[in-house]
């Protein structure tokens, strides 16, 4: 039996309708491991397919795919699988406006929601790498703050944010059901570019 090279390149894309399934089953995973945390984040019924649905319709979710390429010399295999999502969104956050605290700049901005990895995929830098895609759109649309915000006890998240550059900014409520009133936790990121803006 032959040698069988198999290459692995990551393509990260927007998302359509038809990763709506996939999504939802990373994020249904992803409220497993919350609930594991013993964290009351995503377990009253969201994110559903209602909310996937309309990032997508937004244009506002994105996806990271992993390529598989097997080359067997007799014939090229190509496998893609989703691995992990995000959404960026460019809207302004009414909650943002009245956080606890202070932001690093009131610029343009750019919010990250319903950041998830398949969690089979752990500990292999994903969501990192989610995030280095996302900090190149966010270039691309000439945005250089990115803000989010977790929950107050997501440990994991606070430690992947803070070590990605992310500066803890304060306290926010959140303004949307089913979590009004919920209180978050504030971070900012202002990406450094090595190059000046067109």
């Amino acid at each position: 039996m032959g040698f069988v090279e198999v290459k692995k390149l990551m393509n990260f894309r927007k998302s359509t309708f038809n990763d709506v399934d996939r999504i939802l089953e990373i994020i249904e995973k992803a409220k497993i491991e919350l609930k594991k945390l013993g964290l009351d984040q995503w377990q009253n019924g969201y994110p559903n397919r209602e909310v996937v649905e309309n990032d997508i319709k937004n244009e506002f979710s994105y996806v990271l795919e992993e390529i598989a390429e097997k080359d067997n010399k007799s014939e090229n295999q190509i496998s893609k699988k989703i691995i992990g999502t995000i959404v960026l969104s460019p809207e302004k956050e009414e909650p943002y406006s009245k956080i606890e605290g202070k932001w690093i700049t009131n610029d343009d901005y750019i919010v990250i929601h319903r950041l998830a990895v398949d969690s089979e995929i752990k500990n292999k830098g994903i969501a990192t790498k989610i995030l280095e895609f996302s900090e190149e759109e966010c270039i691309k649309n000439k945005i250089l703050s990115i803000k989010t915000d977790t929950h107050e006890n997501n440990e994991p998240m606070k430690r992947f944010l803070e070590k990605n550059g992310f500066s803890y900014c304060g306290v926010i409520y959140l303004d949307r059901e089913p979590d009004v009133w919920e209180k978050r936790i504030a971070y900012e990121k202002i990406i450094k570019i090595p190059h000046k803006l067109l």
